[in-house]
């Protein structure tokens, strides 16, 4: 696609643009739109693709010579599923934008937000992604981002793809807007939600079999405050005999809130008590922050000593010094690269570690979009077009750096402006 209308609105245009179309399997369908003449950067998710062209599949796509418009169309219905002008994209640097109508007004999805309904209001409404710290309220970008939605019409369809933020209207037409990367879009057929559920997590990968502990009756709070009180809290249960298998720890069971510790004051004698609750038939969950101090007495702290020694922390824009925030533990911290191969030999080891002094059956990771109490860490971000984009998405306080990293800090995989809301996902599979 040659693009030779003027429709910068942030400068910086990229003019050819590739549109690439693999018919993956016949209910799944991938479309890509990127620079030919240099790599950005594409979210590290690996979806096998068979490498053939589907035989029969159950959908067309339509480029008309003009390359104006892509249609992509249901074959048993005519149904047109995604239809975009592709005279109206916009690819630039910071700024890339397509739009489509959709076949209904049923839409579902784009977690996380606090949503009126579970059916979204198609009435000019917008919704920012971007992983954020914050209490639920309507319209905020929360802890998560899922950028995954359904279409229901007779029958039923669903891309997944990577966007800072998504514009519904009552065309019905939906708005992606993104400010890095590339546009990359799966879409899969159905025909049922059902079916649609089964081919997406044939791509991304099946949940896996929980064990069967953890499907029972959880309880968890913060603020216990010691031992004395725990005991107290379990005794009561059981005495009311309310149905309890799993209890949880927050914060307060660690010294001075610091990772890989228990507080041996407070709660005193807690690796035995864990073993008296394991052969009473319960099970804890104990968790764990994603942030390290480093204003420890050196010697005193292995989780950064070790870390420092294997060079484990997200850095600051020189790819080379540590970034340094303020947290949950006393002085300040550090935050682990979970991308980083280097990271998850210290975090499996630390994990393991930690499992030898109290024997917990499940970790509870918190904070990790990742969580910071400043605007950026230490001193401030510098003023450049990357911590200050040209376009900031639909996000709390219009800043990419509010409660957490600057966006120029380097990630084993680049800048923490492409990589920031994929922290927890890349705390996940290392802790699982």
């Amino acid at each position: 696609l040659s693009k030779h209308q003027a429709l910068s609105l942030f400068g910086n245009d990229i003019s050819p643009v590739v549109l690439e179309v693999e018919f993956q399997t016949k209910d799944r369908l991938r479309f890509r739109l990127y620079d030919p003449n240099r790599q950005r950067f594409e979210v590290p998710l690996k979806i096998s693709s068979p490498g053939v062209t589907a035989d029969e599949a159950s959908y067309d796509v339509e480029l008309t010579d003009d390359s104006s418009h892509l249609r992509i169309r249901r074959k048993s219905t005519g149904t047109v599923l995604w239809d975009s002008p592709l005279s109206d994209l916009i690819f630039s640097n910071q700024y890339l934008q397509i739009v489509t109508t959709v076949p209904s007004t049923s839409v579902y999805g784009f977690g996380e937000h606090e949503h009126p309904s579970f059916k979204h209001s198609m009435d000019f409404i917008t919704y920012g992604m971007f992983s954020r710290d914050q209490a639920p309220e309507p319209l905020a970008n929360l802890y998560g981002v899922h950028p995954f939605y359904m279409c229901v019409e007779a029958d039923s369809n669903e891309p997944v793809f990577l966007f800072s933020d998504v514009s519904l209207s009552p065309n019905p037409s939906l708005t992606f807007r993104t400010i890095g990367g590339i546009l990359d879009f799966y879409v899969f057929l159905g025909p049922t939600p059902e079916n649609v559920i089964q081919q997406y997590t044939e791509a991304i990968g099946r949940p896996h079999m929980p064990a069967y502990w953890s499907l029972g009756f959880h309880l968890s709070r913060w603020g216990y405050g010691s031992i004395d009180v725990l005991k107290e809290t379990v005794d009561r249960m059981h005495y009311y005999d309310i149905p309890y298998d799993v209890q949880h720890f927050d914060i307060d069971y660690m010294e001075r809130r610091l990772d890989f510790t228990y507080d041996k004051v407070n709660y005193a004698g807690l690796p035995q008590y864990l073993q008296q609750l394991k052969k009473e038939g319960m099970h804890n969950v104990v968790i764990l922050d994603p942030f390290i101090t480093k204003d420890e007495e050196p010697g005193t702290y292995r989780p950064y000593d070790l870390g420092e020694e294997m060079g484990v922390w997200v850095n600051n824009s020189d790819g080379i010094t540590p970034a340094v925030g303020k947290a949950l533990p006393p002085g300040d911290s550090v935050f682990p690269d979970y991308t980083n191969p280097r990271t998850v030999e210290w975090w499996t080891q630390l994990c393991l570690e930690f499992k030898d002094v109290l024997d917990y059956d499940g970790i509870w990771i918190d904070m990790n979009e990742p969580s910071n109490f400043l605007e950026g860490q230490y001193p401030g971000c510098a003023v450049n077009d990357i911590n200050n984009p040209p376009y900031v998405p639909s996000v709390s306080n219009h800043s990419l750096a509010q409660k957490t990293l600057c966006p120029d800090s380097k990630t084993y995989l680049g800048e923490h402006y492409n990589t920031h809301s994929l922290f927890g996902w890349s705390q996940t599979a290392p802790t699982f």
